[in-house]
């Protein structure tokens, strides 16, 4: 399952990202577990805990309503945050139409480190919904190394990234520096420009801003990670 985060301004919050699968006929257990939750919510406005769900269907343990909701979720059926009690939502997989669905290229990976050589080498492709990617010359790049790692930008994660040169002091930038590659935030100080990471251990990268050989590549507009 892929979780993706969208940035707004120099945060990060999280949206559903299940619609990304949404496949798989379900068995009678698991539409029945559906409809109760759909059923619960609707009279409620608000959705049934776990132990209410055991409750339902004469269950004493959560334990195989965990799973079946955990199924439904991979699924791409229903939103579940297992750190809240009331965190299950419907997804109304009628809303994902197929002129809404995205392909996006992974172009390789960038490191979140010092820079690396950048190659543009095409991993793959991956289909987003969208309403969560709505920028034209939008990419994927999977990060390597942990120098951004306190902003929440892991080893292993893919960024979503808009082609632009266009940014602001404190947004995450994918810079080429002497044809090496880096995701930092950015910030233009006097005649230099800072290249910052999230990382206290780790120090920032000065570049002059007439210095020829370094380039924008694009703007970070949010991360896709697999659990």
């Amino acid at each position: 399952m892929f979780i993706i985060y969208l940035s707004l301004g120099k945060q990060m919050f999280t949206l559903d990202s299940d619609r990304l699968t949404m496949t798989s006929e379900l068995t009678k257990k698991q539409q029945r577990v559906l409809d109760a939750v759909r059923e619960f919510q609707s009279q409620n406005g608000f959705p049934p805990t776990v132990r209410e769900l055991a409750t339902m269907f004469g269950q004493s343990s959560t334990a195989g309503i965990h799973r079946i909701l955990t199924i439904l979720r991979d699924k791409g059926h229903l939103i579940k945050d297992d750190r809240k009690s009331r965190s299950l939502g419907i997804v109304n997989q009628g809303e994902l139409t197929a002129d809404r669905i995205r392909s996006l290229p992974i172009l390789g990976q960038v490191q979140a480190g010092m820079p690396q050589l950048a190659y543009e080498e095409k991993e793959g492709d991956m289909l987003i919904d969208s309403q969560w990617v709505g920028y034209s010359d939008s990419f994927l790049l999977r990060v390597r190394g942990l120098s951004m790692i306190d902003a929440d930008i892991r080893d292993g994660d893919i960024l979503v990234v808009q082609k632009t040169q266009q940014c602001r002091n404190g947004d995450i930038v994918i810079a080429l520096l002497d044809d090496e590659a880096t995701v930092k935030r950015i910030y233009r100080e006097h005649d230099r420009i800072r290249l910052q990471p999230e990382n206290q251990t780790m120090q920032p990268i000065y570049v002059e801003r007439d210095y020829p050989h370094f380039y924008i590549i694009g703007l970070v507009r949010g991360l896709l990670r697999k659990f």
